[in-house]
């Protein structure tokens, strides 16, 4: 479970739980993340139980990230969508500012198949998958770290790789978070 502190308020952000989420003990907070996975090869039923479990914890403002694992994101978008409930922000290849805090996505999962559009000041950039070179196994997408190298958001949090679980950098200015926790 990744923890910072930025511009007063508290951030927590996790990924990869595989349907394991009712293990973890969130602690309350002010902004509650993940970064996808939820569940296992699309399970519906883990996914549900995702939702449910997640719109109750204790976080003022909840964003979901969908994984490649999150399999409805992908095959029915809309139908995924409505899945999640009004608590619960689902961001994706769109940014949101949230008490001066300004948080991107971008469907990395894992890889970005277009480089998007140059932003506004990033202050989390929030992937499912890591950029290349960092955390990645030498696996992760190279379009993503172009794009990180050009916006240079505050952090980036990421999964995908679990090997490199609960592991963080910084580069170049940049604070990098693998955040799974699948075998913790």
């Amino acid at each position: 479970m990744f923890q910072a502190n930025y511009k007063n308020k508290t951030i927590t952000a996790i990924s990869d739980t595989h349907g394991n989420h009712r293990e973890l003990k969130i602690p309350e907070t002010d902004f509650l993340i993940h970064c996808g996975d939820t569940c296992t090869d699309g399970n519906e039923t883990q996914l549900k139980d995702f939702f449910d479990w997640f719109g109750t914890q204790p976080a003022q403002y909840k964003i979901f990230v969908a994984g490649n694992h999150d399999l409805p994101f992908d095959l029915e978008p809309g139908y995924a969508a409505g899945l999640v409930p009004a608590a619960v922000i689902y961001l994706e290849n769109r940014s949101i500012v949230i008490n001066d805090i300004s948080f991107y996505s971008v469907a990395a999962r894992p890889w970005l198949h277009d480089l998007p559009p140059q932003i506004e000041k990033i202050g989390f950039l929030l992937t499912h998958g890591p950029p290349y070179t960092i955390l990645d196994r030498g696996i992760g997408c190279k379009n993503l770290l172009k794009f990180v190298k050009r916006q240079k958001p505050v952090y980036h949090l990421f999964g995908h790789i679990h090997q490199h679980a609960q592991q963080h950098i910084v580069r170049d200015g940049i604070s990098f978070a693998n955040l799974c926790c699948l075998g913790l």
